[in-house]
């Protein structure tokens, strides 16, 4: 297994002079047996600037404003932002939460590998244990769902080497802050966002942890607690050791290996459009129909005389306090209507956008307008991108940097052939109607009769064939098999065989199948 940015096995204890700032205003005096690893958020708005001039932010040498500024987009959002945005607005919420809420809409099955005859090993009932007792996937699903707020996410664990009343303010030693000793079990986990976390400090050369995290400042309060009434005891901000936290950072990795892009960051200024065009649809549309009278008065009629009296009775009328409009005087009475408003102009291209930067289909980001279910294709194309997610993001960086914690401080014994011998397998995401189905064994079966010439019982029994039609299950003597139609003298026969591998191989995958071992 790969080396997660958030462990290490050779790690040793990180001195103060080897510590260096990795957010925050102040950074440490250089000397010679230091190197300054520059402030990440510096670097990151450096960047960012870099980006910007690149994208024409700046005004140019006429004067003529940047499109930044003419489309009102916000060149440096924040994970505040973004958060914001989230809670919002739909397309965010999906761009933001839905490759995290689809990946976890089942739990691993963690299984070690060195499993005899399906009786679960030790490894494998205390993990099921600790899943249980903790809601251990509930919390993982939060927290990746949290990462992808901003550039990461943190999930802290919290251990009984932690003696109730001794939590302290995080310091060094102290609590949270001091390295994970020799704990007995796993009392609880806490996810955080990056709006959360105020600073982080990085290990300097030597210390076994050069640009890894070595201590995490998490703000513990809420916003909102004080609307709800709630008070909270303790410390408002706790250093907590990296021992004690699974780092987690956004998807996309570049050339950092801490901070990924947020979700939200490539399609945010789509959202912002989206947002803009359907607030603008909805005032225009309350002011539509919220329509006026216009009234020509009478040549004849008496203005000095009658027009308080018409006043306050079109007045009455008008906020419904009179069902019956009186016309006497008005020579002319018409409604000043609205027009309507169509804002799939606008918001169409740039869910098309949306969906072609994010891989989600457009039928999940806003379904079809007969209010139908996504496409099957689109389903099978999204899940199969979850999937992937599943196996290239999720499992390293969560699930197995979860287990590899416990497994390091014996939480969890040890699997059978060693604390990586063990698998992580997620159930298929797509279930296949019965028309899938139907149309699928079909296709096994005119597969079958072609590379067989029409003899299929020649050279597989019923079962066998059953099993090929059914299951795309194919018998293990397939490479006697395969001897036998190469030693009939064909050419053609051959080239028949290989170009049906692909293809019943193309049609295994479509059918949904699993390794069951």
């Amino acid at each position: 297994m790969s080396e997660t940015p958030q462990d290490s096995e050779t790690e040793q204890p990180a001195s103060d002079d080897d510590v260096q700032e990795a957010t925050g205003e102040e950074q440490p005096a250089v000397d010679d047996k230091t190197m300054e690893l520059a402030a990440a958020e510096q670097v990151d708005m450096a960047m960012r600037q870099v980006l910007a001039n690149q994208l024409g932010e700046n005004i140019d040498a006429e004067g003529v404003p940047d499109y930044y500024d003419v489309f009102d987009w916000d060149p440096n959002p924040t994970a505040t932002d973004y958060y914001a945005m989230a809670l919002r607005n739909p397309y965010a919420f999906a761009v933001t939460f839905l490759p995290s809420m689809t990946s976890w809409r089942d739990a691993p099955r963690v299984v070690d590998d060195a499993e005899e005859g399906g009786d679960q090993t030790k490894f494998e009932k205390e993990l099921e244990t600790v899943v249980r007792k903790q809601d251990l996937w509930h919390y993982a699903s939060r927290t990746d769902m949290l990462a992808g707020i901003g550039t990461f996410g943190v999930l802290v664990l919290e251990f009984d080497d932690i003696e109730q009343g001794q939590v302290g303010k995080g310091e060094k030693g102290d609590g949270f802050g001091s390295e994970v000793d020799n704990p007995q079990s796993l009392q609880g986990l806490k996810p955080f966002s990056r709006e959360s976390v105020e600073d982080v400090r990085l290990g300097g050369p030597g210390s076994g942890r050069w640009g890894k995290p070595v201590e995490y400042q998490l703000d513990l309060g809420d916003e909102n607690d004080e609307e709800f009434g709630i008070e909270r005891k303790g410390p408002d901000t706790m250093w907590v050791h990296h021992s004690r936290v699974i780092h987690v950072h956004s998807d996309q990795l570049l050339d950092d290996n801490l901070r990924g892009i947020p979700r939200q960051q490539p399609v945010y200024n789509n959202i912002v459009d989206i947002e803009k065009s359907l607030g603008s649809a909805g005032e225009l549309a309350y002011r539509a129909s919220a329509w006026g009278i216009n009234i020509n008065i009478d040549k004849d009629f008496d203005v000095e005389e009658g027009s308080d009296q018409l006043r306050e009775h079109l007045a009455r009328w008008q906020s419904g306090l009179e069902n019956v409009l009186r016309t006497h005087g008005a020579d002319q009475v018409k409604s000043l209507g609205g027009e309507d408003i169509d804002p799939s102009l606008v918001t169409n291209p740039n869910i098309e956008a949306i969906s072609a930067q994010t891989g989600i289909p457009q039928s999940v980001l806003k379904g079809n307008e007969s209010g139908e279910r996504a496409t099957t294709q689109d389903l099978k194309e999204w899940y199969g991108k979850v999937q992937e997610r599943r196996e290239q993001f999720v499992t390293p960086t969560i699930v197995r940097a979860i287990i590899d914690r416990l497994i390091k401080y014996d939480v969890l014994p040890t699997p059978r052939g060693g604390p990586s011998s063990y698998s992580v397998r997620w159930d298929p995401l797509h279930e296949l109607s019965a028309d899938d189905l139907a149309g699928i064994q079909k296709t096994r079966a005119e597969m079958l009769n072609k590379w067989t010439g029409g003899r299929p019982d020649d050279y597989f029994s019923r079962e066998q064939q059953r099993k090929i039609i059914e299951d795309g299950e194919f018998p293990s003597e397939m490479n006697e098999i395969e001897e036998t139609f190469v030693d009939e003298g064909s050419e053609e026969v051959q080239a028949q065989f290989e170009e049906l591998q692909g293809e019943v191989g193309e049609a295994i995958a479509d059918g949904g199948t699993e390794d069951k071992d």
